[in-house]
């Protein structure tokens, strides 16, 4: 099987499922070609997304580079949509991923009407992560309904965007988010290192997805614990600021990808402090299977879907800031508690919420569906 996949994500960007998923699945034995973003001029200076910010191992996997002298524009937005048809007819694909919700158009109708299974996997509520109108109201009213309904298969991270696509396509499946078996072992050397620590790690994009208030609030009432917050983004400077009058909080900046297993492993505990709105009742963050991997019991807010996710164990979930605050002391004075609840979710990881087992499910979706309609 050869698959061709369309992202909005260079390849050496952050290593997520746009990047786990082909690796799976070239490991496996198909062949796989990676289609990059088109680099539009002066992207350098506008899009984090078209940067190399790791370095991944391809494998045997074909990397496509592309640029063009275009701005970014709507002639660069039909460009590329355009490119990406050119890419499907070069290469030949037997079926075409795409994790890219805006560029992804003219190929998903290219598909459709020369039978090449066209799979849109949906990772996140894209109709309220948009803060353009002109873009949001593209993606709702044109893209959404028609790769809905143009696509042979839809994927999704997400038990919301299961349901909201279920309303365009009969084939539409649960396919989740996790980590790779080489990942969870790297955890687990530093994991059988380390003992018990005063330490909470939190390694994220700094956008307000997250509460950063009530977890500042929640961690003044534990002086004894010391709160790392790793990452960059639009809060930085506001959260460096603040941090300055809390003895216990440190915002570190940025870190080096290959230090995230022991970071994980040192953390006392997870902490999921996800904002409670539309955009993140569809998201499963892939913070839950890093803290998963080292075998932490995560404290979470209760979106739509961390609520679902709860379900099996391994989070314990808290809205306010009382509930956090009484949740922490409970795991702190009962650590049997805290350590039975952190193997449950990994469990769950070796189980199910990792990219051997994921990749297994993505393939049987296609053979669910092998008859095209």
């Amino acid at each position: 099987m050869k698959y061709l996949f369309l992202s909005s994500m260079v390849w050496n960007n952050y290593k997520g499922r746009n990047v786990e998923l082909p690796l799976g699945l070239s490991e496996a034995g198909n062949d796989c070609v990676y289609v990059n973003p088109v680099k539009y001029k002066n992207w350098e200076n506008e899009s984090m997304r078209l940067h190399d910010l790791s370095s991944h191992s391809v494998g045997k996997i074909k990397v496509i580079e592309r640029h063009t002298y275009l701005r970014k524009s709507l002639l660069s937005l039909i460009y590329e949509n355009y490119a990406n048809i050119k890419a499907i007819k070069e290469n030949k694909p037997d079926t075409v991923v795409s994790f890219d919700h805006l560029m992804s158009l003219f190929a998903c109708i290219y598909c459709k009407l020369k039978r090449i299974p066209f799979v849109f996997d949906v990772i996140d509520d894209w109709e309220a992560m948009e803060k353009n109108a002109v873009v949001r109201f593209y993606y709702k009213y044109i893209i959404k309904p028609i790769i809905g309904r143009f696509s042979y298969a839809i994927t999704s991270t997400s038990y919301r965007q299961v349901e909201e696509f279920s309303k365009y396509n009969k084939k539409v499946f649960y396919v989740p988010n996790g980590k790779s078996i080489e990942f969870i072992k790297q955890v687990e050397a530093f994991s059988l290192q380390n003992g018990e620590s005063n330490t909470v790690n939190f390694i994220s994009t700094l956008r307000n997805w997250y509460d950063f208030d009530l977890l500042f609030d929640v961690f003044k009432e534990f002086p004894e614990l010391q709160l790392n917050i790793y990452g960059l983004g639009e809060l930085f400077d506001s959260l460096k600021t603040k941090a300055k009058n809390y003895a216990n909080i440190h915002i570190m900046g940025n870190t080096d990808s290959e230090k995230l297993p022991k970071m994980l492993s040192e953390s006392l505990f997870g902490i999921l402090p996800l904002r409670l709105n539309k955009l993140n009742d569809s998201t499963c963050p892939i913070k839950l299977f890093d803290y998963w991997s080292a075998q932490k019991v995560v404290i979470a807010s209760p979106t739509y879907e961390m609520k679902r996710m709860a379900e099996g164990g391994g989070i314990i979930l808290a809205s306010t800031r009382e509930e956090y605050i009484q949740t922490i002391k409970k795991l702190l004075d009962d650590r049997v508690l805290a350590k039975s609840t952190g193997e449950r979710g990994y469990n769950r990881m070796i189980a199910t919420y990792n990219y051997n087992a994921i990749t297994t499910g993505f393939k049987e979706v296609l053979a669910i569906n092998k008859e095209w309609n």
